[in-house]
């Protein structure tokens, strides 16, 4: 019986150490990620244009569950997913590197990066403490300074707009916006696509 025990916690570290993590941040080609720990959601957008004066662009938001090294995921343009909704794989290569496949285009990837033709890799660049990246569905958002309707600041968010979300506390979410420049704040959960 103590036999068996060593070997069933043998069996159990090695199963461990083989799932790979994946891990929140900046990847590379304009590719953004969150992964929640706590409910195995991974979440991001893939956000890249080319041509003269970005003439041609690639964007599209992933969801997925987390549930061993490769894992299916959805993609879709914000607020389109049942018109835009392709289903691919997500690979968690090592902890800094990921691959996603998907079976067809999106609008205007042809231009930009081929996911169907084969898997693309990605590399993590700046590892960040996101929880989720959501997108606005309300046609404008403010940030708050603070989780109070008298701290609204000027700035403001539109519609499909992406935001890296670190914390939830009740109602309000504390997010960052990347734009011309990085714009932090608290913004109403309400404001945000609900997973």
């Amino acid at each position: 019986m103590k036999n068996l025990t060593i070997l069933m916690v043998i069996l159990f570290t090695s199963i461990s150490f083989c799932q790979k993590t994946i891990l929140s941040g900046e990847y590379d080609f304009e590719l953004k990620l969150a992964f929640n720990s706590s409910t195995k959601k991974v979440t991001g957008y893939y956000e890249n244009s080319t041509g003269e004066d970005n003439k041609f662009s690639c964007i599209f938001y992933i969801e997925g569950i987390v549930s061993g090294n490769q894992f299916k995921i959805q993609t879709y343009f914000p607020n389109d997913k049942s018109e835009d909704l392709i289903e691919g794989t997500m690979e968690i290569v090592n902890s800094k590197s990921i691959k996603i496949k998907l079976p067809e285009e999106h609008g205007g990837c042809w231009n930009v990066e081929h996911f169907a033709d084969k898997p693309v890799d990605f590399e993590l660049k700046k590892e960040a403490n996101w929880i989720q990246i959501s997108y606005i569905i309300k046609e404008k958002s403010y940030f708050f300074k603070e989780k109070n309707e008298g701290k609204k600041m000027k700035s403001y968010l539109v519609k499909n707009d992406f935001v890296c979300v670190e914390k939830i506390e009740n109602e309000w979410a504390y997010c960052s916006y990347f734009g011309q420049r990085i714009t932090k704040g608290w913004i109403k959960v309400k404001d945000l696509n609900q997973l």
